[in-house]
């Protein structure tokens, strides 16, 4: 069982120690820490026997992306940290969704997600168009593409998870999911448009949000909806 106060200190630990060597080392060494903290984080996830195995195979895929992030340089391999990241994402909306898809929304309610959803892929779109030539290869805009809808579909599943039941359980997961997306925009900024103070907002979010999934992990989980919203 895991204390009361061990994943906040674990964190904490995790970002200081981060925090130096983005300060002090090249990228190839904050890569490392990376690696390093997912790992602690995987084991301590490995450690609640009750968990999730959807969301243990999310921190697997992760951890393989970390692994991959090694050599993001190399073609197949950034490639591959794309699908890892995607197939991450899409297994923590499989982790809600059997708690979500109660969920009935009206005509209007579905022309908004919609609309949301539309105006978060322009800005993909603009962002995408902003990566310098030297790091292009073929695929690249389609694995941006699939993996911006991967992001944006998680953030719209956890905000629908937290207006469904509104308690610590959708409050741990949606702040878990909107940490990993925040950590990928802020990672996107400090390689792409190489601003590489970003790291740190990026190394942040990140451990602050694994974290959190990791206290979801933590909650039976068998609780009831605060309302059902009712079609039109």
């Amino acid at each position: 069982m895991l204390s009361k106060y061990f994943l906040l200190i674990l964190a904490g630990l995790l970002a200081l120690s981060n925090a130096f060597l983005i300060s002090e080392y090249d990228l190839q060494m904050i890569r490392w820490g990376r690696l390093v903290t997912t790992s602690v984080i995987f084991i301590s996830l490995i450690w609640r026997q009750r968990s999730d195995k959807l969301l243990l195979t999310a921190v697997l895929f992760l951890f393989l992306s970390d692994i991959l992030l090694l050599n993001y340089e190399h073609v197949y391999s950034n490639a591959a940290t794309f699908l890892s990241r995607i197939s991450a994402y899409v297994l923590l909306v499989l982790v809600i969704f059997p708690e979500i898809r109660i969920l009935k929304m009206s005509l209007v309610q579905k022309v908004v997600f919609a609309l949301v959803f539309s105006l978060n892929i322009a800005m993909l779109y603009v962002l995408v168009d902003m990566v310098p030539e030297k790091y292009e290869y073929p695929f690249l805009n389609s694995l941006f593409y699939i993996y911006g809808s991967a992001m944006i579909t998680l953030v719209l599943a956890a905000i629908s998870y937290s207006n469904i039941y509104s308690d610590a359980t959708a409050l741990f997961f949606t702040a878990g999911a909107l940490c990993l997306v925040f950590s990928d925009i802020m990672s996107f900024i400090a390689y792409y448009l190489e601003f590489h103070e970003f790291y740190y907002a990026d190394r942040f979010f990140y451990i602050f949000g694994v974290s959190a999934l990791v206290k979801f992990s933590t909650f039976s989980r068998n609780h009831e909806p605060l309302f059902e919203m009712e079609r039109l």
